[in-house]
Parts: structure tokens; sequence; C-alpha cells
């Protein structure tokens, strides 16, 4: 019977395989890489960027240990209120007017010191305190309601608040003063700063038990109300004397609008 012949393309395709698997060896032939083959160290191309991770705004405050903060903001009304003292005192001995009016140029926040492009005070006055009885209740108070404030914001969200809520309070009783008083009444903010850290406190925990004069229990809502509707009361009958009631509603509604956009953005606080 006569032999059946492979067709002519199987044999050509058999031995152009076989005569590239004995020149392999020597001629070390290897696949040509492609976009799609070569490993990413062979491949000749610049990788994207990756995107940087969102870093928190100032984030680097939170590193801050929370005594440094609350001791150094004491220790700024402090240092403060000594410079006030001395200022006077040089004033009442040497009859030298100049350190007593730049403290006033510089630390009091006014209406006069803002048309003069000293829109710093806003924030220095935030650590103004002028007599003992003012530093002394502030003092006491912020020394006791502000480590639980720091503990629940750490120490960023905590100096934005104490510096947001001064700023507020000084804005708002400069306006008041300028558009409503119509007369520039100086003040200072470290109460407004003071208040919006009592008050945002007050929103986290409204039954925390306060010790009004460390003697009588009330409870933070109550306490802030009140303190709320008297600076209300003598804004609107215009019983202020030296106080600035203005400042202090101001701080206030910081510390709750603080609060709120907090809430919003889904931080939850347990206390």
């Amino acid at each position: 019977m006569p032999q059946c012949k492979p067709p002519t393309s199987s044999l050509q395709s058999s031995r152009i395989l076989r005569l590239l698997n004995e020149r392999k060896s020597f001629l070390s032939i290897t696949p040509q890489r492609t976009f799609f083959s070569s490993s990413k160290q062979s491949l000749r191309y610049h990788p994207l960027p990756q995107r940087p991770q969102s870093r928190e705004f100032l984030g680097f405050l939170d590193k801050i240990p929370h005594n440094l903060v609350l001791y150094g903001i004491i220790g700024l009304n402090v240092a403060v209120f000594g410079m006030w003292l001395l200022t006077r005192q040089k004033y009442k001995l040497e009859g030298d007017p100049g350190p007593l009016i730049w403290m006033h140029q510089n630390f009091l926040s006014s209406w006069g010191n803002m048309k003069a492009g000293r829109v710093w005070t806003v924030i220095t006055s935030c650590f103004s305190h002028q007599d003992w009885g003012h530093i002394l209740f502030n003092g006491v108070t912020f020394f006791f309601m502000a480590p639980a404030v720091l503990d629940l914001l750490k120490s960023r969200r905590f100096i934005f608040l104490y510096l947001g809520a001064g700023l507020a309070s000084c804005t708002i009783s400069l306006l008041y003063g300028h558009y409503i008083d119509r007369r520039d009444r100086p003040s200072q903010g470290a109460s407004g700063a003071i208040y919006g850290v009592v008050t945002f406190l007050a929103c986290v925990a409204p039954t925390l038990t306060f010790q009004l004069y460390g003697i009588i229990p009330v409870p933070a809502w109550l306490l802030v109300s009140g303190a709320f509707s008297y600076d209300l009361y003598s804004t609107w009958v215009d019983k202020r004397g030296t106080t600035d009631t203005v400042g202090h509603i101001g701080g206030m509604f910081s510390g709750v609008l603080y609060y709120i956009l907090l809430r919003r953005a889904g931080t939850r606080f347990f206390y």
C-alpha cells in the first residue's frame, strides 16, 4: 500500500520548531518583551505619582501634650497680666505713660487699633486681663474646665476653639460697639475665649455638675444658660459697666457653633 505523506505545512512547522530548539542553547533566544509581559522593573516608563494622603490642617498641633497647651495658655495670660501691672506701676512711679500706651495699642481690642492697622490685637487680647478679680475668676474657671475639653478635642481642635471663640468675641464686640453703641469700647477677648470653652463642654455634657464659686452645684446647661441670660439682659439695658457682656455672648455662641460643626462632621463625643 502506498504510504501516506504528512502535509507539507506540518513538516515545515515541525522542522522550524526543531531548528529553534537546537539553536536556543547557544543563541539565547528570548521572546521580545512588551508592555503587558514585562516586569515593572524592566519597563522604561515613569509611574504616575501617587496622590498624597489627606492631612488635617495644622495636624502637627496634636503632637503638643495637653498639659503644655493648658499651662501654656495660662502662662501667656499671666505674663500679659504681669505686663499690665508693671506698666501701670511705671506710670504711677515715674509718670511715663509710654509703656502703658503700648499695652493699650497691642493687647486691647478696639476700633481705634483696627483703624490703625493693629489687626493682631483681636488675637493678643485673648490673653489679656487688667485686674486681679478678672484673671483669678477666669483662671480658676479655665484651669478646672479646660482639661475635660482637651481630652475630648485633643490639642489642635482645642486651640482652634480657644482662639476662635476669642476672635469671634472681639469681632462681635467691635461691630456692636461701632454700629450700635456708636462708641469705641476697648475690650479683652480672654473672657470670650474661656466662655467658648465652657459652653462647648456644656453642649457635650449638659448634665455635668459645675461647682459655682466652688460651693454651689449647678448643672452645666443651667449655668451657661444663666450666664447667657444675664449678659443678654445687661447688654439690652446697657448696664454693662466695664464688663464686655457682648464679648461674652460672642464667646458662648462660638462654643455652640463649634460643637454643631463637629457633630455635623461626624465627630462623636463620649463623656
